[in-house]
């Protein structure tokens, strides 16, 4: 807007950006949800560990009259539950002859569980808990730029509403001194009502200033002790809003509707598993053995195979289970529409307040000149004689009040715009 309100800073000790930057690098409640985040991060790493491969050794003595033996296994648990283990065992003899055994054994569930998707469940639970915690990072990360940007802007505009009040003060000074010349005793009073009303305006803002910025110390984490400077200039412009490819935006990529999905997603893979546990569990295992002993001739194989089913009567667990299960994936899906409605509902009411504030800066801005051409009217007739200055004092003033609306509002329209931003993911 020409003429009026805010303009590009040029310098300033610390702008929008330099205060969201350090916010993002300081801010303590940011900190912790960050080690939140790594956290998740590592029980990815534990749930993935299920499918290392496990050693284990074993030496085992008395006295020298006994046996020694010694053991050595490696335990393999992989995809849809196969378990593989390999055993080698040397029992060392007191009359020198040592016997030695090898064993191999597979186990695997072929009915009732033991899936791939069962068996790689426990590792994508753990990667989808990850991605919703970074999803709600990111989300608190725009939030406290939001925060930030409020607080900011509101610490601009008490400091330009300070620079507004500061000129009235000093106009109602000059004032008093006109009507001190002019020696008119209700010139003179009216004159003088004023000035300890602006000084009273001046402390009022300044106070106000300091409070705002103790408030942004705390959030974006400066030292309290420090001093903290912010520039009073902001570059105002007006920006056309493009509803369809915002809304389209939001439902694509905003935090909570990626993590309404992430939610669905988990719930059909949860139920998927507890459908195939509803049948009767049916596992095998096969087992094969060599013994060397040279205490009789030759080496020894076994080989053993064993089908195990197992089915509890009635299986009521089971079928409860799948009607959680499926519950839980009808809350998910209702919670998604839930998410994207309110994404619509949000952008859309935003959208008319950005709207409805970047008409009422114009017209503030209509009036504002409005005003400025009636108080060069006003003066013209006070230095004329034409009237008292309480009608002088009093166009001063709705001019001043005016001229302060103007930049509350602008930066009303402002802020209004970094919430949508906010709402539509940006």
């Amino acid at each position: 807007m020409p003429g009026h309100g805010l303009r590009a800073a040029e310098s300033a000790p610390l702008t929008l950006e330099d205060v969201q930057t350090f916010a993002l690098e300081h801010a303590p409640g940011l900190e912790r949800q960050r080690l939140g985040y790594d956290n998740l991060i590592q029980a990815v790493e534990i749930a993935r560990s299920r499918f290392d491969p496990v050693f284990r050794a074993a030496r085992e003595w008395q006295d020298s009259s006994d046996t020694q033996r010694t053991e050595g296994s490696v335990r393999q648990l992989l995809p849809a539950d196969l378990d593989a283990r390999a055993n080698a065992t040397l029992q060392e003899g007191t009359d020198g002859n040592d016997v030695t055994t090898y064993a191999l054994q597979l186990s695997k569930t072929l009915l009732g569980g033991g899936t791939l998707a069962e068996s790689r469940f426990p590792v994508e639970q753990a990667r989808i808990n990850e991605a919703r915690e970074w999803n709600r990072l990111s989300l608190e990360q725009r939030r406290l730029r939001l925060t930030v940007t409020r607080q900011y802007f509101d610490v601009v505009r008490n400091q330009r509403t300070l620079q507004l009040r500061e000129l009235q003060l000093e106009r109602a000074r000059l004032n008093l001194e006109h009507a001190l010349v002019r020696e008119d005793p209700l010139d003179i009073a009216t004159a003088r009502l004023r000035v300890p009303e602006s000084e009273l305006d001046v402390v009022s803002t300044q106070r106000a200033i300091n409070n705002g910025l103790l408030t942004l110390k705390n959030e974006i984490g400066f030292p309290m002790q420090e001093p903290l400077e912010v520039s009073p200039e902001i570059a105002f412009e007006i920006r056309e809003l493009d509803m369809d490819a915002d809304l389209e935006k939001a439902l694509m990529d905003h935090e909570q509707i990626l993590n309404a999905r992430l939610e669905v997603d988990l719930a059909q893979k949860e139920l998927r598993i507890a459908r195939t546990r509803r049948l009767p569990e049916v596992e095998a295992r096969l087992s094969l053995q060599s013994r060397d002993d040279p205490r009789i001739d030759g080496r020894e194989t076994d080989t053993r195979g064993e089908v195990v089913v197992s089915w509890p009567l009635g299986n009521r667990r089971d079928r409860a289970e799948i009607n959680r299960k499926e519950a839980d994936l009808k809350s998910a899906e209702i919670a998604l529409y839930q998410a994207e409605s309110e994404r619509r509902r949000d952008i859309g009411s935003l959208a008319l307040r950005v709207m409805e504030a970047e008409q009422t800066v114009r017209l503030q801005e209509e009036r504002v000149e409005v005003l400025e051409q009636q108080l060069r009217l006003f003066q013209d007739r006070w230095e004329n004689g034409e009237i008292g200055i309480l009608e002088y004092i009093r166009s001063q003033n709705s001019l001043e009040d005016a001229r302060v609306q103007f930049v509350a509002q602008q930066l009303r329209y402002m802020e209004l715009l970094a919430e949508y931003d906010f709402s539509v993911g940006r």
